[in-house]
């Protein structure tokens, strides 16, 4: 399904098991083929996660894969400084009607303009006993966060576009 830009979507955030968590507007932003980009602005209190800080009025610009087990999101402050990158190991994400649906896989980088990395919530895979209940799921989670790592590192798509 292809949208124009500008159009205006939902965007539903599924935890692991596939449980709504977020719900959330956003409008479609250009990306590469076998990506959507969304602008959306953050709405919620002020957040700190690692190195980054989601303050009200920070915009981000989301990239989803319809392909790869990731997604990233590029956050700016409302003068339009570019804070850093926020990437997520999740499933492909799917488009139904006009609602974006992406599924978080417990992993997150977070790579900030100095090129500092920080890889957060491992301890949380860990604690889901996902290795001994599906370890082929636990090993795709692990070579994402890895596809993750290297991306940032090379400035790979869409990591090459801010920073």
């Amino acid at each position: 399904m292809r949208f124009p830009a500008e159009h205006p979507l939902t965007i539903v955030k599924l935890d692991p098991v596939g449980r709504v968590v977020a719900r959330y507007p956003g409008t479609i932003h250009p990306a590469a083929p076998g990506w959507i980009a969304i602008i959306a602005d953050w709405q919620l209190g002020t957040v700190e996660v690692g190195p980054l800080r989601f303050e009200p009025g920070d915009r981000l610009i989301e990239y989803f894969s319809f392909v790869e087990p990731i997604n990233a999101f590029a956050l700016f402050a409302p003068d339009g400084t570019f804070k850093g990158w926020y990437a997520n190991v999740a499933c492909p994400a799917y488009l139904e009607e006009r609602t974006l649906f992406w599924r978080d896989l417990y992993i997150d980088v977070i790579g900030v303009p100095d090129g500092q990395i920080t890889v957060l919530d491992e301890e949380e895979l860990e604690e889901s006993q996902l290795s001994q209940r599906d370890p082929e799921g636990y090993a795709c989670i692990l070579a994402a966060r890895d596809r993750l790592l290297t991306a940032l590192r090379t400035r790979a798509y869409p990591f090459h576009l801010y920073g």
